[in-house]
């Protein structure tokens, strides 16, 4: 018994892997991924006439955005392509307008049973178009090492997730690049590029090292200071005494005032 009733497990467990690789097998028949630039369309057809089919809706991440029934498609509410879906009710499809990066998923599109059409999956994925670039650059002079100190930082705005990479007096990988170069290499370009799945944008940035001088305090503009101090020390202290002397002047004044209304009280 013990022995049959192993092989039933056996048994058991192999039909339901052949039943999980089978669903497996059809989802992926199912499922179509598209790619989609940011700002272009996508096209959901049923995929069916239409007297072959008396209801149908289309999905997004398990929300419904639209139906089909008595022969005409029902835009749903409360959705983020609100505005932005477009039906054509002869050929049973709807339309995703204006696509952004935040409507990539998954789409489905459901028939009634009676149809005997399967559930359709579209997975999307919507790339931003890399249009701009901006390379921002600090440089400051190395008195130490008679060489310039460079950073550079390489952004776009429309893809947060794009990739980047220099080329030039330095090659290198990333959104930002230091490095140090001197005054005899002279006028230097450095390049970035960004890109991703859809496209890709390149932007230069020209350089150059200039020697920045010591500012030391020259030894005649220093005696010239000091003997100018000296000579209007004088005055300077005059005319601090004559201001204390002043306000002392103004304190006993008001004082005879104060006292002499008391008296007169």
């Amino acid at each position: 018994m013990n022995v049959f009733h192993g092989y039933c497990v056996s048994y058991s467990g192999i039909l339901l892997l052949g039943i999980i690789q089978g669903l497996c097998v059809l989802a992926d028949e199912n499922t179509e991924t598209v790619r989609r630039a940011s700002g272009s369309s996508l096209l959901l057809p049923l995929g069916l006439q239409k007297e072959s089919v008396s209801y149908a809706q289309w999905k997004f991440k398990e929300h419904q955005i639209a139906r089909y029934s008595k022969n005409q498609i029902h835009i749903s509410l409360n959705h983020q392509f609100m505005g932005r879906l477009k039906v054509d009710n002869i050929n049973v499809t709807l339309e995703v307008e204006a696509l952004q990066v935040q409507d990539s998923g998954t789409f489905s599109i459901i028939a009634d049973e009676t149809s005997q059409f399967p559930t359709k999956f579209i997975s999307l994925i919507v790339y931003a178009r890399i249009e701009n670039i901006t390379i921002q650059s600090n440089q400051t002079w190395l008195d130490s090492i008679k060489a310039c100190d460079v950073h550079l930082w390489c952004q776009t705005s429309e893809d947060p997730s794009a990739s980047y990479t220099w080329r030039g007096y330095q090659n290198g990988s990333g959104a930002f690049l230091h490095f140090t170069f001197s005054p005899e290499d002279g006028n230097i370009i450095l390049s970035c590029t960004a890109a991703n799945n859809l496209s890709n944008q390149t932007a230069s940035k020209p350089l150059k090292c200039k020697e920045q001088p010591t500012t030391a305090l020259n030894p005649f503009s220093a005696l010239r200071l000091l003997s100018s101090l000296l000579a209007a020390s004088p005055y300077l202290l005059v005319s601090i005494i004559l201001g204390v002397k002043c306000y002392r002047a103004q304190a006993h004044s008001d004082e005879k005032e104060s006292q002499y209304a008391v008296n007169e009280t």
